[in-house]
């Protein structure tokens, strides 16, 4: 089982297209804002962490906005949102309202349609979400509704880790 999950794994990412043109406008999106602000829920955020962490190592100044001291996100800034789905409620609150203040949008997720992606400056596309029979994530991970063999529905957060890393080696680059 072990070999066959890393073998669809491997072959997702090797599939992902990512747009070159999103892949620059988002570089440039994170270079010229004064501060960055990362959300997501569940593993989305856990993935968000990460990246913060990266981009924190190369001397950007980044907040995931669940935690505990963050600063008040203003007109210009960029916010990552990352969803799966883009259907999840906290993260869909969050960037309505970095929106409404004037903050650039970029939206990580499956679904170039979803609520989330509507509401953004940029959209990169990262397949690997299923359209779920229930939009709530709690109800999802209870009811044990997940993507064939990627436990818990992972091969989105995988393909995106992977994704933001190569973001972080671009921006190092510059």
């Amino acid at each position: 089982m072990l070999r066959i999950v890393l073998e669809e794994i491997t072959s997702h990412i090797k599939s992902l297209d990512i747009d070159d043109e999103a892949v620059k406008l988002m570089e440039n999106y994170l270079i010229n804002s004064s501060k960055i602000f990362i959300c997501g829920y569940g593993e989305s955020e856990l993935v968000g962490k990460s990246f913060a962490s990266r981009l924190s190592e190369i001397r950007r100044d980044v907040y995931v906005v669940s935690e505990t001291i963050v600063p008040e996100i203003d007109e210009g800034n960029v916010l990552i949102a990352i969803s799966g789905s883009g259907e999840t409620e906290p993260t869909l609150t969050i960037t309505k309202k970095a929106k409404s203040i004037g903050a650039k949008i970029i939206s990580i997720t499956s679904f170039t349609d979803s609520p989330l992606a509507q509401i953004s400056d940029l959209i990169i596309e990262i397949p690997g979400r299923i359209k779920a029979k229930t939009k709530n994530y709690i109800e999802r991970r209870v009811s044990g509704e997940y993507e064939p063999l990627t436990p818990f529905g992972t091969l989105f957060e995988i393909s995106t880790r992977i994704f933001l890393e190569g973001i972080i080696a671009e921006l190092a680059e510059k």
